[in-house]
């Protein structure tokens, strides 16, 4: 358990370490995608690691292949490719989109690492170390691409708390706390509602329109990934 006593004597482990640099490049991959391409395309190709999740499975785990598994992946990924290559937000649509898939699959690493860490250790003695090392991560790429990450103005920092405090502190407490006891593919199905309440959200608050693209190539991805989910453990 965590305690005043355990908090300056914990060493974190290496897993631990790799588990907090890839959630780190999670986040700055997702946040540079959202930056090039729209909201609706980068949460719906930022939830995919349902999809990633379940290869590992297959893959490492010896998991059976399931036949409406594959179907499900094989969907996903069409989808998903549909989606990469139609991107009429921008020039810049199609590289956002990429940076948003490959941000799925740092979170899938982060979580499958995470299932292995969680039992052998309290929830709060991996997510102290694992948001310490992401942050360090999140520092160093900012160093990189030259961006200063202590210049906030007066109207982001409440955001920036939001952020900080729901979908991080929160929302990821909740995913490591799962993995105790569900599936790593479950846990990573979690957010699947995050596509369209972020779509409807972009619509209204930034006027970004849901094309017929995002709602075939997000409806085939969406449905797909449910297949993987739905079907994973039998």
């Amino acid at each position: 358990m965590l305690s005043y006593k355990t908090l300056l004597v914990f060493v974190p482990t290496k897993e631990m370490l790799f588990a907090g640099i890839f959630l780190g490049i999670h986040f700055a991959l997702f946040f540079r995608g959202v930056q090039l391409t729209s909201i609706a395309e980068a949460s719906l190709l930022g939830t995919t690691a349902p999809i990633f999740t379940g290869i590992y499975g297959f893959i490492f785990q010896k998991n059976p292949l399931v036949p409406k598994v594959v179907f499900g992946l094989f969907l996903a990924f069409v989808g998903a490719g549909a989606l990469v290559s139609q991107s009429s937000f921008s020039e810049t649509g199609a590289l956002g989109n990429i940076l948003a898939l490959l941000s799925s699959i740092a979170i899938s690493y982060v979580l499958v690492a995470g299932k292995e860490i969680r039992k052998s250790f309290d929830v709060f003695e991996y997510t102290r170390w694992l948001f310490f090392f992401a942050a360090a991560t999140l520092f160093v790429i900012s160093l990189f691409v030259n961006v200063s990450v202590f210049t906030i103005s007066t109207a982001e920092f409440p955001w920036f708390v939001f952020l900080a405090l729901v979908p991080t502190v929160i929302g990821h407490n909740i995913f490591y706390y799962l993995l105790k006891t569900l599936n790593t593919t479950t846990v990573a199905a979690v957010p699947l509602g995050e596509p369209v309440i972020s779509s409807v959200g972009a619509l209204v608050f930034f006027g970004e329109p849901i094309t017929a693209a995002i709602v075939f190539g997000g409806g085939i991805t969406l449905f797909g990934v449910f297949l993987v989910v739905r079907f994973g453990d039998e």
